[in-house]
């Protein structure tokens, strides 16, 4: 049973998801396909994905931890490229490990966090790809090479040391949620951004987080799905919008790179 605490921290994201809601939904910079990686995934698109990483320099990378068991769930990758490859891993219907899709997986993962490629994160990618050690789909080694680039922080530096930008054409209750939450930002050197209202400080959009407390371990490929038609019309809305969830979050933090100029550095 939750905290009275924990109870009242949901309370307030709930009300703070709700007042940024007001703004206009995020928009990611580029179109997109999302491929599932799991036990059903082909060995062909595999390779094929192999070959792309091997084309792609930039990635974004995002985890989600499932609300109910703490356990890690899911990885998101994102290949920026002019239309994104997103990927969704999902660690709790993996192949067996002895399997050949599960070596290409794990190949696939090392291509993308060699060290010559710049990886993005809100947050340490190294801290939040360490808790998918014991699926055995990287290493303690992989990690260690990582070239990991916190936007988190970079966000932060550029927002305390910038000029403060005029109010927006909003809700007075939102308007004074942003400048609070700027304000603690340059009195605080500790404080740490949400990439929520980091999204609502740079564009003026709102990343929905509705969705945040969800069972993340659940399949959320859906084509082999056998339920009947009417739980599939349920279900299939929960999972997609469990989908754009995730997949925003990742698309957020490369727009954010965009807006900081930060994809103009020559790796």
């Amino acid at each position: 049973m939750p905290s009275s605490q924990q109870m009242n921290q949901n309370t307030r994201k709930y009300e703070l998801n709700s007042a940024l809601s007001i703004l206009q939904v995020f928009n990611p910079l580029n179109d997109y396909h999302i491929h599932h990686i799991n036990q059903s995934t082909s060995p062909i698109l595999l390779h094929d994905l192999i070959k792309q990483a091997r084309k792609t320099t930039r990635f974004t990378i995002d985890t989600e931890d499932d609300y109910y068991t703490h356990q890690p769930a899911l990885i998101q990758i994102e290949f920026i490229q002019d239309k994104s490859i997103i990927l969704l891993i999902e660690i709790n219907h993996l192949p067996h490990p002895s399997s050949i899709v599960f070596w290409l997986i794990r190949s696939l993962l090392k291509v993308i966090l060699h060290s010559l490629n710049v990886i993005y994160s809100w947050g340490d990618a190294k801290d939040e790809l360490s808790k998918f050690i014991p699926s055995r789909l990287l290493s303690s080694e992989t990690l260690l090479e990582i070239n990991n680039m916190n936007i988190q922080k970079i966000f932060k530096n550029w927002h305390d040391r910038k000029p403060k930008r005029q109010c927006i054409s909003v809700s007075l209750d939102t308007v004074n949620r942003l400048y609070t939450y700027s304000r603690k930002s340059t009195t605080n050197f500790n404080h740490k951004w949400s990439l929520q209202m980091a999204i609502a400080y740079a564009f003026h959009e709102f990343l929905d987080k509705s969705r945040t407390k969800s069972r993340w371990i659940r399949n959320l490929d859906m084509t082999n799905n056998n339920r009947s038609f009417v739980v599939n019309l349920k279900v299939n809305r929960i999972v997609e919008e469990m989908i754009e969830y995730a997949v925003n979050d990742c698309f957020a933090v490369t727009k954010l790179v965009s807006m900081l100029k930060l994809d103009r550095i020559n790796i």
